[in-house]
């Protein structure tokens, strides 16, 4: 059984605002995660298929009767006895945390399901006060004469500095109401987007289900017809997790929400104004490439084949293999365990993710898949985050980090899927993911200035009509509106989940993809190359992205230039056959 050494300092801060939604959809990522402070030999966690883990409610009276246990243990100077007492209160604390996202899975796999919701809305609420405990663990260590032993056998080094100012504490009450408050928004927008109905051939119909079978001007209508009804709502709610987020990143001493994302959530290297640099030179230089691209209808030759569920994964199952190593070995745990959900299902969130089940040492992908050929690049995305979370027992450093690994693994797997998909399959797969990629730059980063301008708004200015003229104007600003569909520019801010629940997450995807580029064009130049570049940075050695980056020997996104050299890539490997 592993044990917990030099747990790293960032707990607290990862408690304060819990990584919803990844990549893509959500994370199981804690923070700088616990199990990145220890090296395993092995997986040790308890022995299990994902189908046959059962959901306990997690409480937080076992480590309340711990810290009581670890408090005389302390008086008493008893090193031997504190650390063990620490590991089992880190297992209450992983355990919560394994319920927590067990209960997210099974309410996502199901919308509808009353009972995983209400769960998951119980975990949400109350994981704020397993953080307060925590931190009371740690200052009643630094404040202990065991203090200079712990830091050096048990936690970190700067451990007794880092905690010896009890003022500083972070889960004051204010701050605990304010956590419950956020909860309690964010199940108000799950609940209000689970089981959505709009009119239906006269009568009221499950919009999820409606919309199922319906085509260009039956579906267009539906979806106007759901933003519209529940536009009033959705900016309700988005604009009181704005009021909320501001008053908390005041409180906790931060300049803006946006600086205490970046510094104190996300950890991120580089500041948010370097962010709204790179955001101005994808909307001068890339912007128009995408314009000259969109002009060509460059979708018109694109097939969505018919893909069910075992044909998804036999192709995925083929090129992860071909991949070998810790990859293939990753994709045979995936596999065997039945940690997946790639079902096509109405039912299901409209998200893609991975999250870490603690306990059993497992990520857990969850795909809301269309059953179509463009499942197969999402699906190797989220794969990328399993791969990541499974090498390294989901360790975080740095959410940036993550999605190199994620879109890094999309244009790898490029290459392997020869023998499984036929040329056709592959070409039209290739240019589908070139197209993607020109997306994802103009669109994430118009979602990444949305996000800076309403939460740097003064809030009495923020209105449902404030945020719809916003998202048509970006829309316009960045070239992807149509020309013709103002309504459906303007409303459809509200499908971005990030948005509601994990703010300024966006930023991560043009910056991160500039590293995956990097890593495809070493792939291109020679195969195994790109792959032998991916496997080099994949044990997380260094925290940050810009020193992930630069010390595996590939330029930061902040270069001088960087985004002109992607405008140019992006044009050669649009007009090129997938071979060259």
């Amino acid at each position: 059984q592993k044990t917990v050494k030099k747990i790293i300092t960032g707990l607290v801060a990862a408690v304060l605002a819990l990584a919803l939604l990844c990549g893509c959809g959500k994370s199981g990522n804690m923070g700088r995660s616990l199990a990145k402070a220890f090296e395993p030999e092995a997986r040790a966690g308890k022995s299990a298929e994902f189908q046959d883990i059962e959901y306990v409610r997690p409480g937080t009276e076992g480590l309340e009767a711990l810290l009581s246990e670890l408090d005389a243990a302390l008086q008493r100077g008893s090193l031997n006895k504190v650390m063990a007492l620490l590991d089992k209160c880190y297992g209450e604390y992983y355990n919560f945390y394994t319920m927590y996202n067990l209960a997210d899975i099974r309410a996502c796999q199901d919308m509808k399901d009353e009972y995983y919701a209400a769960e998951y809305a119980w975990c949400d609420d109350n994981f704020s006060r397993m953080g307060k405990l925590m931190e009371e663990m740690f200052y009643a260590c630094a404040e202990s004469e065991l203090a200079g032993k712990l830091e050096e056998q048990y936690f970190w080094p700067g451990f007794a500095a880092d905690y010896a100012d009890k003022s500083k504490a972070v889960y004051s009450g204010e701050i605990l109401e304010l956590m419950s408050r956020e909860s309690a928004l964010l199940a108000e927008y799950r609940a209000l987007t689970a089981s959505p109905t709009i009119q239906g051939d006269g009568l009221e119909v499950d919009y999820y289900s409606y919309i199922e079978d319906l085509y260009e001007e039956d579906y267009s209508e539906a979806l106007l017809q759901y933003y519209r009804k529940y536009n009033g709502e959705l900016s309700r709610i988005y604009i009181e997790l704005v009021k909320l987020r501001r008053e908390l990143a005041e409180k906790l001493g931060y300049d803006s929400y946006e600086q205490m994302q970046y510094y104190y959530y996300f950890e991120r290297d580089y500041s948010p104004e370097e962010a709204a640099g790179y955001i101005a030179d994808i909307k001068e230089h890339m912007v128009p490439l995408y314009k000259e691209v969109m002009a060509g209808d460059p979708y018109a030759g694109v097939r969505y084949n018919e893909l069910s569920e075992e044909g998804l994964m036999q192709v995925l199952g083929s090129a992860a293999v071909s991949l070998g190593g810790e990859i293939g070995e990753a994709w045979s745990f995936m596999e065997s365990g039945g940690f997946y959900d790639v079902r096509v299902s109405p039912q299901k969130a409209s998200m893609s993710f991975q999250t870490y089940l603690s306990d059993y040492e497992a990520p857990f992908l969850f795909l809301d898949a269309y059953g179509d050929t463009e499942d197969i690049l999402s699906l190797s995305h989220e794969f990328g985050h399993y791969v990541d979370a499974y090498v390294n027992y989901d360790a975080y450093e740095t959410i940036d980090v993550s999605e190199c690994f994620s879109q890094g693994m999309e244009y790898l797997l490029l290459s392997r899927y020869d023998g499984v998909l036929s040329e056709e399959e592959l070409d039209n797969l290739y240019r589908l993911k070139m197209l993607d990629t020109l997306e994802l730059y103009v669109q994430q980063a118009s979602f990444a200035e949305f996000e800076s301008i309403v939460y740097s708004t003064e809030p009495e200015k923020l209105s449902a009509e404030f945020l719809n003229a916003l998202s048509l104007s970006l829309a316009k600003d960045y070239g992807y509106y149509d020309g013709e569909s103002e309504e459906y520019y303007a409303l459809s801010w509200t499908d971005v989940v990030h948005f509601f629940e994990l703010p300024f997450y966006i930023i991560s995807y043009p910056v991160s993809n500039d590293v995956a580029m990097q890593i495809y064009e070493l792939e291109q130049r020679e195969e195994g190359l790109g792959l032998s570049k991916y496997l080099e940075i994949l044990p997380r050695d260094y925290e940050g992205l810009i020193d992930t980056v630069t010390a595996g020997g590939l330029s930061s996104p902040f270069e001088p230039g960087r985004v002109e050299k992607a405008v140019d890539d992006l044009s050669r490997l649009l007009t090129l056959p997938r071979a060259a």
